[in-house]
């Protein structure tokens, strides 16, 4: 039944729903990189969606914002400014739903593209002080490129967390790369299976099948047909990257872990720093030891959740991840208190900006939904 009401529904919208789309030129000269920067302003336009825009900009990219909500005349009027055009949609689709109607916007631009952006506002971007994602993507020179994958590691079996083991291998099952930021290049553009997919992508309004369908699918279709794919955040040696650090700075990791919703997890956690509490704080130590304890927890705590919700401050900190995700800060309490620290402790330009809207997002409103609220598809 879900399956002939989301075909209903999908064909709904392409036939008919299409027609309801409202695109008002921008002033922004068009060029051969574009970014789709998807909106969905519960609060109208924020200073984050600005700051993002500006960051694509600079990065050299002509903006196509997208908003799955109205927006206000002055809104609109400000984002015309800014962009090559601004697309208001219904929000059909979540995601995946907007990335269709505008790369069908785009579809004869499409072949003649070097670069193609795919972002949306579930992160706050760019993070001070870190590189231009935009820019590092293209310079791996990769057909698809993304921030972060998930489903690269093997899944921990909780009730044996401490023999497991980080392996990175985009072979497995359900590898992909999340949607808030990926990078497509001219193979992947002009590539039969990037057409093939958007045609047959059968749009939906749940969750769950928005991820399979949406971003898992879309990974899945463009490495399948053997285009090249890299991804600019490197966790390869994250094992031993925890191996290195101190007792201390290890004990801090596992406390600032984000655990978004898994209660069991969360009681793991808790049960790991108390019998850790006064064993040696040395690395490399045999696996008896609090370290070694410590290590194996945050490996299999990372991989279940997910490095880009996990271990957010290690990211911005020890990689330079310029991506803060926003939808924590709505959800368990323990990951609402630690996204909302890091957001505090940011400097530099754009901080202060982070800050206002974490501390906006953390505080409970009835019948409202975080900034990120509408199904990216990312974990």
């Amino acid at each position: 039944m879900a399956w002939l009401c989301d075909h209903a529904g999908n064909l709904h919208h392409r036939l008919i729903g299409y027609r309801r789309l409202h695109v008002t030129p921008g002033t922004a000269p068009s060029g051969d990189r574009v970014a789709i920067y998807l909106l969905f302003p519960t609060d109208g336009l924020r200073d984050s969606h600005l700051m993002a825009i500006d960051a694509l900009r600079r990065s050299g990219c002509a903006v196509l914002a997208v908003s799955n909500l109205p927006l206000a005349d002055g809104d609109l009027a400000r984002l015309a400014g800014l962009c090559r055009a601004v697309m208001v949609r219904p929000n059909v689709g979540y995601d995946f739903g907007a990335y269709l109607d505008a790369i069908r916007w785009l579809d004869d631009d499409l072949p003649h593209l070097r670069q193609l952006v795919l972002m949306n506002d579930s992160v706050w971007y760019p993070v001070p002080g870190t590189p231009d994602w935009v820019a590092a993507a293209q310079a791996l020179g990769a057909d698809v490129v993304g921030s972060v994958w998930n489903y690269g590691v093997a899944q921990p079996d909780l009730a044996d967390w401490r023999s497991y083991r980080w392996q990175l291998d985009p072979r497995r099952p359900g590898f992909h790369y999340c949607s808030f930021a990926l990078s497509l290049g001219p193979n992947a553009l002009r590539s039969a299976a990037f057409r093939r997919f958007w045609r047959r992508l059968v749009l939906t309004d749940d969750k769950i099948r928005t991820v399979r369908r949406g971003e898992v699918g879309l990974s899945r279709a463009l490495l399948g047909a053997g285009l090249s794919h890299a991804c600019t955040l490197d966790l390869t040696d994250f094992e031993r990257e925890l191996g290195a650090m101190s007792g201390s700075a290890l004990r801090q990791f596992v406390a600032d872990l984000v655990v978004p919703q898994d209660p069991r997890l969360e009681a793991l956690r808790a049960q790991v720093l108390a019998d850790t509490a006064a064993r040696p704080e040395m690395p490399g130590g045999s696996s008896g030891d609090g370290h070694d304890s410590l290590r194996r927890f945050a490996l299999a705590a990372v991989a279940a959740v997910g490095p880009a919700y996990a271990m957010p401050g290690h990211l911005i900190s020890a990689h330079g991840y310029p991506f803060l995700k926003k939808s924590p800060l709505r959800l368990a309490p323990s990951g609402a208190a630690t996204t909302l620290a890091l957001a505090s402790r940011l400097t530099g330009p754009g901080a202060e900006t982070i800050a206002a809207e974490a501390r906006a997002l953390a505080t409970p409103r009835r019948g409202a939904e975080a900034g990120a609220g509408h199904a990216r598809g990312d974990r």
